[in-house]
């Protein structure tokens, strides 16, 4: 209890994190500095920022001038904690990833096991979840993701992988690999192999998703159309789980993320679209996937690099084009040159409104 007590305060504050990620980062604002209310600028307390807690201890309202706080915060900082939480529970007492010794004692006195590699692995998978749900609370608001937000936390991710190879966890290749793909002076070569990997299938998959996405997506004949800017976003999405498991399982990961989102669609109708709805699904996926890693990569029906055959790689990227069967947005499917276009003309059930305000009063931000 000590140990998912404190694992998931830990979590729940970067959630808190998360929220002023979202809020702030697209309309060009620091993430620094303590959170204020946007009515009366106070700054909010330390104890009124307790993740979860202090929402409730609060009953809902700034302190000072007594405006309501949006539930989505103490929401936000739930999910996000319970999320990182299984992370690191499974990694913690040696549940989940591939390669590591099991670890079951059972009883009340099962205590973790912590090393220096196990807690690196830990952290970065933290990391690296944390920028998947920070864009995809972004795109829940209908918000294009920042570059800032795509190239700082996709580049730490990449970095970290090249300088620390244990992270990749598993290698490339299709098929079981020789030990020595790890050792010696191909380490690196293979590294750079796997990250590049990686995001190819990342940008393989959006460009596939885009049909259910954003049909108008011409990064040629309009680079700078909200279709495009969907497209890229979408493949800044996927890039988070292509790199943490590999391309093989990308396509796994996506297509159960699109049945997880037509799932959150419909409690999300009026606040969120479906490439909002499939943002949200893919940390959720991510999760499952990272916790069930040791499960899902010894199972034949799971694409893996271990016992899965192309078969099963095959199938699972077949079904990406599936998707439009259940999940779409409505989108205008033609190219129009950007400079005949008003996009406030562009009709479609999903819009990016990049500069809405929230009603007033409605909620604080941070």
């Amino acid at each position: 209890m000590v140990v998912l007590g404190w694992s998931f305060w830990v979590a729940s504050s970067i959630g808190s994190f998360l929220n002023v990620v979202a809020w702030r980062m697209p309309r060009g604002e620091g993430v620094g500095g303590r959170s204020y209310c946007p009515r009366c600028k106070s700054q909010l307390r330390a104890k009124d920022n307790f993740p979860v807690f202090g929402w409730l201890a609060l009953g809902g309202r700034c302190r000072t001038c007594r405006l309501p706080i949006s539930p989505r915060y103490p929401i936000v900082e739930a999910v996000v904690g319970t999320s990182l939480t299984i992370v690191a529970i499974g990694q913690l007492y040696r549940l989940s990833l591939p390669g590591q010794s099991s670890h079951w004692h059972g009883g009340p006195s099962w205590t973790p096991i912590i090393d220096q590699p196990m807690l690196v692995v830990l952290l970065f998978h933290v990391f690296a979840l944390s920028v998947g749900w920070a864009m995809a609370l972004i795109r829940y608001d209908k918000n294009s993701i920042p570059p800032k937000l795509t190239f700082v936390g996709l580049g730490i991710v990449v970095v970290a992988m090249v300088t620390y190879p244990r992270l990749i966890v598993v290698p490339w290749q299709s098929g079981p690999t020789s030990p020595e793909i790890w050792l010696g002076p191909s380490l690196y070569v293979n590294v750079g192999v796997r990250v590049l990997t990686s995001l190819v299938a990342a940008a393989l998959i959006g460009r596939s998703l885009a049909r259910a996405f954003c049909p108008a997506a011409d990064p040629k004949q309009d680079p700078l159309g909200r279709s495009t800017r969907r497209l890229m976003d979408l493949i800044a999405i996927m890039a988070v789980p292509a790199l943490i498991v590999g391309w093989q399982s990308s396509p796994a990961v996506a297509v159960v993320a699109t049945l997880i989102a037509v799932f959150l669609r419909r409690f999300f109708t009026r606040s969120t679209d479906g490439l909002g709805a499939f943002a949200l699904a893919i940390p959720v996926t991510l999760t499952l996937a990272i916790f069930a890693w040791r499960f899902l990569i010894g199972q034949a029906w799971w694409p893996s690099p271990a016992n899965a055959g192309p078969w099963a790689i095959i199938g699972w990227s077949a079904a990406i084009l599936l998707v439009p069967l259940w999940i779409r947005d409505r989108e205008v499917a033609r190219v129009i040159p950007p400079a005949m276009v008003d996009e406030d003309d562009e009709t479609g059930e999903d819009e990016d409104d990049d500069d809405e305000s929230p009603e007033p009063g409605a909620s604080i931000q941070p």
